[in-house]
């Protein structure tokens, strides 16, 4: 043993183990196919987590793009019920407009009426102040009768 060769009883036990293991082989043959099949399908595996890893990639910026998109949300709230209100004046907003339209036509019989009634005030106040010259004269007129009235006997005085 000193040679380091293996001793006999082991020397006499090879022959039984070299024929266990060639028992063996078509075990470890089909062990090999299934492998090779079930193995097979690690590419196609691999190639999908590398989908899933650039699909995830983007998972962190979720937040952000969620809050980004609640804000919008919120504005368009804000402008469907402004809408909603400008849908409900639309209505009155027609009307208005309809009688915008017959404005221009208002506005001329307007400034004729307004032509007419200057002319009749220019009228009434000459002839206000023939009026009022026609008092004038009268009370001219009157103030020495009312004098004369005055000093008729029965009348009183006061």
């Amino acid at each position: 043993m000193a040679l380091g060769l293996p001793s006999i009883e082991r020397l006499t036990g090879l022959p039984a183990d070299v024929v266990a293991g060639l028992r063996l082989l078509p075990e470890i043959a089909a062990s090999t196919r299934a492998m090779e099949h079930h193995t097979a399908a690690l590419e196609r595996v691999a190639a999908a987590l590398d989908r899933v890893a650039a699909d995830t990639a983007t998972l962190p910026e979720l937040p952000t793009q969620m809050a980004a998109l609640k804000e919008a949300v919120g504005v368009l709230g804000g402008m469907d019920a402004r809408m909603e209100t400008i849908e409900g004046a639309m209505p009155v907003l027609v009307e208005v407009q309809r009688h915008l339209a017959a404005l221009p036509e208002t506005m001329g019989r307007l400034d004729e009426g307004l032509d007419r009634l200057s002319g009749l005030l220019e009228r009434l106040l000459g002839a206000l102040d023939g009026l009022n010259e026609s008092v004038d004269t009268l009370q001219g007129a009157v103030g020495p009768m009312g004098r004369l009235a005055s000093r008729v006997p029965g009348q009183k005085k006061g």
